[in-house]
């Protein structure tokens, strides 16, 4: 007896989901920072080592703590922050971009900076975005360039933990500069539709 053929529909990724910071995350997401380079450059502010109280502590008036969890399982799989920049009329500054390690190189910190960014222009209206990275941060750079942000120059910051004042690389996108790109690309042809 032959059975009728059965249609699948396609497999697609697991989708990640960004939700507000809750105090029970701080543990883990310290627990992700793997050594002092890497905690210098996440906080360099924050003396080390860095723990779940620290984490807590990074909140306060105008930051925007986020959590990126794997949509299937609802486990915590990066963590970043969307902050108003002091002064500056609509303009924020994403920061403490941290991935877990087993998932890093998988694409979720390029999925943690989109949905920053899209948390930034969505629903806070956002007219300008920034950020600040180690120009040794090879990796991070490519990151936040495949997200959208591009090169805007230089800052200049003073770090207490180091004694030191470190010339940090600006990154940035206009709100729209990132509606177009993200237009484009979800008009590409070719382009799997977004689960």
């Amino acid at each position: 007896m032959a059975a009728d053929p059965v249609t699948l529909a396609p497999l697609r990724p697991n989708p990640l989901e960004l939700a507000p910071f809750r105090p029970e995350f701080a543990a883990p997401v310290s627990k992700w920072i793997q050594d002092e380079r890497e905690a210098f450059w996440l906080a360099p502010r924050t003396r080390p080592p860095i723990d779940a109280r620290k984490v807590v502590e990074w909140a306060g008036p105008g930051i925007q703590q986020l959590i990126l969890f794997d949509g299937a399982s609802h486990i915590p799989v990066a963590y970043g922050e969307v902050n108003r920049l002091a002064g500056h009329e609509r303009t924020y500054w994403l920061g403490h971009l941290l991935v877990d390690p087993a998932r890093r190189g998988l694409g979720v910190g390029r999925a943690l900076t989109e949905r920053l960014l899209r948390y930034a222009f969505a629903r806070l209206n956002a007219r300008r975005v920034t950020l600040v990275v180690f120009p040794e941060n090879a990796v991070a750079i490519a990151c936040y360039r495949a997200a959208g942000l591009h090169l805007d120059g230089h800052e200049s910051h003073f770090f207490p933990n180091c004694e030191s004042t470190v010339r940090m690389v600006r990154m940035a996108v206009m709100a729209g500069d990132w509606s177009r790109s993200t237009r484009s690309e979800r008009d590409a042809p070719g382009r799997m539709p977004e689960p």
